[in-house]
């Protein structure tokens, strides 16, 4: 019998410096992933506040700003203290602010191709994180799809004007043809976002815009024509 219990007590005592081991590996693992969750949330964050009230909706703002409390909650919940963490209270105000309307809307144009490059960056980084979003809250896979759509929209909706910029410029230099190709091309990217009620609205401007640059290219290739008779 007492050979038997100190068979145990030794096999124990070979156990407890792997179970040690082991323990501070999952703290190591764990403090990694706080961490990442933390970063990754600050990007998020900044990339919103990168981009206009033209491109993100009311609604999809106070969709990630509650997404990003919730993952505050949870770090706060682990004992986690971070940059990020410390934002909780600016974070409460601005969710405030946005649904009561009070805060100010910022409708601001892409107007160069840095402007949109960075834009571009932001509204990539906020699609990839969309897709870690189930993984760190219960939340509908409609409602995530739903934003999915909105995001990419409005990335559809900055090259647009990223385009009639171009064109406007075309225009100034009397290369309406130029002008025409690219306000065509924006017309193809919107309606391929039909399924955004907001999207309507834009195909009508810019088929009121190309008819415009059509009409007079089609009077003055009419004039001309006469002329080569």
């Amino acid at each position: 019998m007492l050979i038997s219990v100190s068979v145990v007590l030794l096999f124990l005592c070979c156990l407890l410096p792997v179970f040690f081991r082991w323990k501070k590996q999952q703290r190591v693992l764990r403090e990694k992933l706080l961490s990442r969750l933390s970063s990754r949330s600050e990007r998020l964050l900044y990339s919103l506040e990168m981009i206009s009230d033209r491109y993100l909706t009311k609604e999809t703002k106070v969709f990630f700003l509650e997404y990003l409390l919730y993952v505050i909650g949870q770090l706060k919940k682990a004992n986690y203290q971070s940059k990020f963490v410390s934002k909780q209270a600016f974070l409460v105000h601005l969710l405030t602010e946005l649904k009561s309307g009070r805060l100010q809307v910022a409708r601001e144009r892409v107007g160069s191709q840095e402007q949109f490059d960075q834009v571009c960056g932001a509204l990539k980084y906020i699609l990839r994180e969309m897709r870690n979003i189930p993984e760190n809250r219960v939340v509908s896979r409609v409602i995530v799809k739903h934003h999915i759509v909105l995001v990419r929209y409005a990335h559809a909706l900055a090259y647009r004007d990223l385009l009639v910029k171009q064109a406007g410029l075309d225009l100034d230099n009397d290369k309406k043809g130029q002008a025409l190709e690219k306000y065509r091309i924006a017309l193809s990217l919107i309606e391929n976002n039909r399924s955004v009620s907001s999207s309507r609205r834009e195909v009508v401007r810019l088929q009121s815009m190309i008819q415009d640059v059509e009409k007079v290219l089609f009077s003055k290739k009419d004039k001309t024509e006469p002329e080569l008779k």
